[in-house]
């Protein structure tokens, strides 16, 4: 590919991918998984599942789309801000693809959510009420593990927004702050899986961080100009 994409045009790119991050993720995890365990009960949980089949295969779907996403966030914002520090740039980048290949592999035990209860009648009511449970437990694990990798792409990202002057430096602030949170909320729900309310409020910067990068780049865009911790033009170039 040649020629110059303008980096306005890749922070709009960014951003509508990292929109569909939020809502289908955020979907997915808080309204359709979220709601389904029930502590200590594993009949009342594999019946939740029973009930919300239709819905979780829905959020199979979107959990596809929120995957895909993600990546075109890293790739895009890798484009944006590669001049700023190449090595910031890279460790970003990777932190995105593991955090991706982690979600990508964690889809397998919400796949089988979906189609256990073809089973049901082959495994019995005790079985299948177990498993249902252990796959849902096993997903939250998952999610954790790729949680920690996407708390990671938090602090070189916000490394690179601080230093390009291309986006406002408390946008950057904020992004190594929601690193810090990530981590915060993974030690509070290893340690103490039942403070799910101390563990949302934990993971709050982190949320802000993202929505306010989103929205920054979907309405405001990147300044265009070279600046003093900038390594190279603004312009990017395609197959560079």
């Amino acid at each position: 590919m040649t020629g110059l994409i303008s980096p306005n045009r890749l922070a709009r790119v960014a951003s509508l991918a990292y929109l569909v991050v939020i809502v289908a993720g955020g979907w997915s995890e808080l309204v359709v998984r979220g709601p389904l365990a029930v502590e200590g009960d594993a009949a009342a949980t594999a019946a939740n599942i029973v009930e919300s089949n239709s819905l979780l295969r829905w959020a199979f779907a979107a959990d596809m789309a929120m995957i895909v996403a993600f990546l075109a966030v890293g790739l895009t914002l890798w484009a944006l801000l590669r001049g700023v520090s190449r090595e910031a740039a890279i460790a970003m980048l990777v932190a995105n693809a593991i955090s991706v290949a982690v979600m990508s592999a964690n889809l397998l035990n919400h796949g089988a959510l979906v189609v256990l209860e073809d089973y049901s009648a082959g495994l019995g009511a005790a079985t299948h009420d177990a498993l249902a449970a252990f796959f849902l437990q096993m997903h939250g694990i998952g999610y954790l593990v790729a949680q920690a990798f996407f708390g990671l792409y938090l602090l070189p990202l916000g490394i690179l927004v601080y230093r390009s002057g291309m986006l406002p430096r408390w946008i950057g602030v904020l992004l190594m702050v929601g690193f810090a949170a990530d981590m915060a909320q993974i030690t509070v729900e290893y340690l103490a899986s039942d403070a799910d309310a101390l563990a949302e409020a934990v993971a709050a910067p982190a949320g802000i961080a993202e929505l306010s990068l989103t929205l920054w780049l979907l309405v405001r865009g990147v300044r265009t100009e070279p600046t003093a911790t900038s390594e190279r033009p603004a312009l990017v170039a395609a197959g560079a």
